[in-house]
């Protein structure tokens, strides 16, 4: 998929958003600035739910139909990214329920130096005991990972999509990476 890379307007900030939201109301056209600053983030997002390229594209576009459709509806209650990434949420699980593939996150597909054979083994295998720990966790640890690396959400964003305090997903993540941290060294 070629994602969309334009930039934004310059002047674009996050205090812009409710404008942005309402100009999208009144005028479908203007939609496309909120799309292009959402749409790597929901992809990123979907694509390591469902680790299908295709897929993710689908999805991806569901979602921003749905927001269209549906921003008529949206009340400023959070953030619009809150409740673009709740529909992004309802849509990955509607996808799991139809297909119930095998899911895991994406793996980092940055490499070390090439020229040196034995690093990139070593790295390959320390991304390899990272993705089977991954896996052993459950969903909903899995799920806040996603949220705030794949989709790059804020605290308060993901409390939002989650129902939690923002406090609480900040310590919950914290909690999860020692944890994760601790695996990883009890292997090296």
């Amino acid at each position: 998929m070629d994602l969309l890379t334009e930039a934004l307007p310059a002047s674009y900030s996050a205090d812009d958003e409710p404008l942005l939201v309402e100009a999208a109301r009144q005028n479908p056209e203007a939609f496309d600035t909120l799309y292009c600053r959402y749409l790597n983030p929901v992809y990123r997002y979907l694509y390591s739910r469902v680790q299908n390229q295709a897929d993710a594209e689908d999805l991806t576009a569901q979602v921003f139909i749905e927001a269209l459709d549906g921003l008529a509806r949206y009340r400023d209650r959070g953030t619009f990214a809150a409740w673009l990434f709740t529909i992004a949420r309802r849509r990955a699980i509607d996808h799991h329920r139809r297909k119930r593939p095998v899911v895991t996150l994406d793996e980092n597909h940055d490499h070390p130096d090439e020229h040196d054979p034995l690093a990139h083994i070593l790295e390959n295998e320390r991304l390899h005991q990272l993705a089977q720990h991954l896996q052993t966790l459950p969903d909903a640890d899995r799920e806040l990972l996603r949220l705030r690396f794949a989709a790059e959400l804020t605290f308060p964003e993901i409390g939002t999509v989650l129902k939690r305090r923002p406090e609480a997903v900040k310590m919950a993540l914290h909690r999860l990476l020692q944890r994760l941290e601790k695996m990883m060294n009890a292997i090296s």
